[in-house]
């Protein structure tokens, strides 16, 4: 009747649209990477993937529906029969031409003669899909021989060492999470060995995701220090003794020491340590001359008065003798230049920090879960603490107490707090 076929019709017509909104929602396999063998599972699985959202995937494992013989009792109509074959030829071919397409032109040349997808899924299969122990070693070989180099982005090789551990787990084989995190943590170059050293030192195991959870934080500080420009102060420490009183050797000692800004050298006695005067300052005439002290004459009359040429081939000469006198080991630290190889004065640490161990005289165990927390908001672990003795240029021996040993620092900090609180 007609209103039959208007039914129909409206139907069709229906399922066509939703047919048409579900193609739209479908993945773009254009970007699908053509198979060539050695991408077979990671090829299979996304193709699998977009079947399923067809609802064709069945027809990658069930044959074409067969007429039955003459003979024979069907439970379905001829007419119902027919209809599920054209289905299956319709689908098959769907499903069929995709996986051809998808595949190198070497392989679409050896399978575009066979007319059946579920044929075609079965051989694949059997060549590229069957697990054996040459794809066990050789996925176990990229994974041993994996490592991480300073020229390429870290966390771009980390997430492919993520990737080599997820084809060994597909193989079959089994590895712990922690072990995955122990063997990315031997595979960090040199630049990052402090680093390595302090995860080797920390007692609690960590998972592959906590790790690399872990080394972005490290990353994102590193680029951060990379781009700002850090202030390293270098300086020569020349230790000088005096006979000043403490409360006020800083008030006298100005006298010695030229206005411009000249390295502290030595200076001749009768020319940087100013005689007594006894007249008290009265007048400019009974003043006296402030070179010899006597009076009668100024001291640019002096016949005493050397020039600064004198002066400074006396200083070449004795550059060993430089106002050095004793006094209740009463120590100034005149401080120009500080020759310590790798070590840093920081104003703002409130206690020296060093990397190596090996520096230490004696050394202290810390107590567990020790920590110390850096400008950058994050925190250190302290292993322990000790002496080191520092060998200055001057001949000296700068000893600093309680130093904190913190293998993760890239660094050796002194404290420039604790060295004026001492009087250096």
């Amino acid at each position: 009747s007609s209103f039959s076929n208007n039914l129909e019709a409206k139907l069709y017509l229906q399922f066509q649209i939703m047919d048409s909104s579900l193609f739209k929602t479908l993945p773009d396999l254009s970007k699908l990477e053509a198979l060539d063998g050695t991408n077979y599972k990671r090829w299979a699985q996304k193709l699998l993937i977009f079947f399923e959202q067809l609802e064709v995937d069945y027809f990658l494992i069930t044959d074409c529906p067969q007429r039955p013989d003459a003979t024979a009792t069907a439970d379905t109509t001829p007419s119902d029969l027919d209809g599920q074959i054209a289905k299956y030829e319709k689908h098959n071919k769907f499903v069929r031409g995709h996986l051809l397409t998808h595949m190198t032109n070497a392989l679409f040349d050896l399978f575009i003669n066979n007319k059946s997808a579920k044929s075609v899924r079965e051989t694949l299969e059997k060549k590229y899909g069957n697990d054996d122990a040459g794809k066990k070693k050789y996925a176990t070989g990229k994974w041993l021989q994996f490592k991480i180099v300073d020229d390429k982005p870290i966390m771009d090789q980390v997430h492919e060492y993520e990737n080599l551990v997820a084809d060994i787990l597909a193989e079959g084989m089994k590895m712990c999470e922690v072990m995955q995190a122990n063997v990315l943590i031997e595979k960090l170059p040199d630049s990052w060995s402090n680093y390595r050293n302090h995860l080797k030192h920390k007692k609690k195991d960590m998972s592959l995701e906590e790790l690399v959870s872990h080394m972005k934080i490290e990353e994102a500080n590193r680029l951060k220090d990379k781009d700002s420009t850090p202030y390293e102060l270098s300086v020569k420490a020349n230790l000088v003794e005096s006979t000043v009183p403490k409360n006020d050797r800083y008030k006298k000692a100005t006298g010695n020491f030229k206005k411009n800004n000249q390295k502290l050298g030595v200076q001749n006695n009768k020319s940087a340590n100013f005689k007594k005067n006894n007249n008290n300052g009265k007048g400019a005439t009974g003043s006296g001359c402030y070179v010899c002290g006597k009076h009668g004459h100024k001291a640019y009359q002096c016949y005493n008065r050397q020039d600064d040429a004198k002066i400074g081939q006396k200083q070449d000469q004795n550059k060993s003798q430089a106002n050095l006198t004793e006094d209740q080991n009463d120590i100034i630290a005149a401080v120009a230049e500080l020759n310590l190889v790798y070590w840093i004065i920081d104003t703002g640490a409130t206690k020296h920090f060093c990397a190596n161990k090996e520096l230490f005289e004696n050394f202290e165990e810390a107590a567990n879960g020790e920590q110390v927390f850096m400008g950058n908001s994050s925190s250190a672990e302290v292993l322990g603490k000790g002496k080191i003795s520092l060998k200055l240029n001057s001949g000296k021996t700068l000893a600093l107490h309680n130093v904190l040993y913190v293998p993760s620092l890239r660094r050796n900090l002194i404290s420039g707090g604790l060295l004026n609180k001492a009087g250096i």
